[in-house]
């Protein structure tokens, strides 16, 4: 999945979150280390396939979906909060499984 932000940047979404009525969108900006959260109605879809296994949760008011590997190595809050080891980790996942290409680190 890939958007578009306001600025005009395409990002690659790897998790969408759902809390009430609202939609977030959790993507990889290039050269930004980790994930970044996007409100869905600031952004633009601009490829709504998603093209890897992905795990659901559901608590409380919140749904989400997630790529497998961000649960399965536990990587998803150590991205959101920048941290470098998980970043590299995730970017090597996704180029392996060829949802980045080698440019993109």
């Amino acid at each position: 999945m890939r958007i578009r932000e306001p600025d005009g940047f395409s990002v690659d979404i790897f998790s969408i979150y759902w809390f009430g009525k609202e939609t977030y969108f959790y993507g990889m900006p290039k050269n930004y280390g980790g994930l970044q959260a996007y409100k869905a109605e600031d952004v633009a879809i601009i490829d709504n396939n998603i093209g890897f296994k992905t795990v659901f949760f559901s608590k409380g008011d919140a749904k989400s979906v997630h790529h497998w590997d961000l649960i399965q190595e536990s990587l998803l809050d150590d991205l959101l909060e920048l941290d470098e080891t998980a970043y590299k980790r995730f970017v090597d996942i996704l180029k392996s499984e060829g949802q980045l290409d080698d440019s993109f680190y």
